[in-house]
């Protein structure tokens, strides 16, 4: 039988909580702190939004209850791993270190564990929309988030048929992928191909008009609220017993802990590990290349069924975001792994202008465990530390869910929502 976590015998709502982790999965969960009355310190060595949170495609995803490797998606793994290029590659001198993730991730794939995976994420994605309404409403910025659904183009009917299982899941959800015929993507977006045999609405997948303003907006309001934002290294966390004590910042000298959580993305096994708490955690490195003035409009991010990746208009211009790559937090990025999305793109865009010294290249480091799902809870060797991170792909679209839940934690406050799927022991 697991232990039980350790849990500080008296929460008071005054307390002081310091945050490592400035994306939007811990700058929302301070902004709920902050609402639940307490005092938050966020610490992160970049400003708020510049790290993995600034790159990514822009869902807010909720409708994707269905875990990333599934039975359909896992024979495809194979394949893809041979082409450098591929949506899912590994540096192959990597591999060794990854293997323990691979082998873990296919026993996920595995019916009945798809089957509890999809609950938990249905249940994080339930209140989504309004997690980000809060958020962004008192921030004052709620005009970045666009309410209209992705659209998803398929080539051939067969591969509209082959994914049927993954709507008939979606259905039972409440999520309807409404079918549309090639005149029906016409209307709507006029600047798609012609040639596509149909297209689908994802049933709930809307999109940000900048990840990174997002975060900033969020953060600028934590501030004005009385929360604290320091730009720092943290080096060490220093324990006594069951407690953290102290955090060393490579510039700030020693600070005193009250009460800590984790929200260090893919760095975030760095303290976990140093806690006690074993996680299997690894970098999906995901690239992005955004192309300013496109040449083309859209009023709704796409996908295509080719490849996984999301086509976004976003205030920068079109954002091209995708593939996954194993190769360590510190390996040099491959840029062909970014120039790579612009053909799935221009296939669905005929009028997407070429790539020029004006498009912009991105690589960032997607905090994934083996099962998709992340550590959202308390520490179970330290009674005074929190986790919230390995959202994978889905960081932005289950960041604000994930503050409020941390929120209610902290606060004591009950919960609706079944929590024992992201327990930090599960691996």
């Amino acid at each position: 039988m697991k232990n039980k976590p350790l849990r500080e015998s008296h929460i008071m709502p005054s307390s002081h909580i310091t945050i490592i982790g400035a994306g939007i999965i811990g700058i929302s969960t301070a902004a709920f702190l902050q609402r639940a009355g307490h005092k938050v310190t966020v610490i992160d060595r970049v400003p708020p939004g510049e790290g993995c949170s600034f790159g990514n495609a822009g869902g807010l995803a909720f409708a994707e209850v269905t875990p990333t490797i599934r039975p359909r998606i896992l024979l495809k793994i194979p394949g893809w791993l041979l082409d450098p290029l591929g949506p899912l590659t590994i540096r192959w001198s990597y591999l060794p270190k990854a293997l323990p993730w691979f082998l873990a991730a296919g026993r996920n794939a595995l019916p009945d564990r798809v089957r509890k995976i999809t609950a938990a994420r249905a249940a994080l994605g339930l209140r989504v929309v309004s997690d980000f309404e809060t958020l962004l409403t008192a921030a004052g910025s709620i005009d970045l988030m666009v309410k209209k659904d992705s659209l998803r183009l398929y080539d051939t009917h067969a591969q509209y048929q082959a994914e049927e299982s993954e709507r008939a899941v979606k259905r039972e959800h409440g999520y309807e992928m409404k079918k549309l015929s090639p005149g029906e993507i016409a209307e709507i977006e006029p600047d798609i191909a012609r040639d596509f045999a149909c297209g689908a609405f994802h049933g709930g997948w809307y999109y940000v008009r900048n990840p990174q303003k997002v975060v900033a907006s969020i953060a600028e309001n934590v501030v004005r609220n009385g929360g604290e934002i320091i730009q720092d290294d943290v080096l060490k966390v220093a324990q006594d017993g069951s407690r953290a004590t102290a955090l060393t910042l490579k510039s700030g000298g020693e600070r005193p802990l009250d009460r800590l959580v984790i929200c260090a993305g893919a760095y975030s096994n760095f303290f976990a590990s140093a806690f006690g708490d074993k996680v299997l955690l690894e970098a999906e490195r995901g690239y992005h290349l955004v192309i300013p003035a496109p040449g083309i409009t859209l009023g709704r991010s796409l996908t295509y069924v080719a490849t996984p990746m999301a086509m976004t208009p976003m205030d920068m211009g079109l954002r091209l975001a995708g593939t996954d790559e194993f190769a360590g937090l510190d390996a040099p990025p491959n840029w062909k792994r970014a120039d790579v999305l612009w053909p799935f793109a221009k296939r669905c865009l005929p009028k997407l202008r070429e790539i020029d010294q004006t498009v912009s290249r991105w690589m960032g480091r997607r905090p994934g465990t083996p099962d998709g799902l992340p550590v959202i809870g308390p520490s179970r060797k330290l009674r005074n530390v929190w986790y919230g991170f390995g959202h994978s792909h889905m960081g932005l679209t289950w960041g604000p869910t994930t503050g409020r839940l941390l929120g209610e934690m902290l606060s004591g406050a009950p919960s609706n929502t079944d929590l024992s799927a992201f327990r930090v022991d599960r691996f």
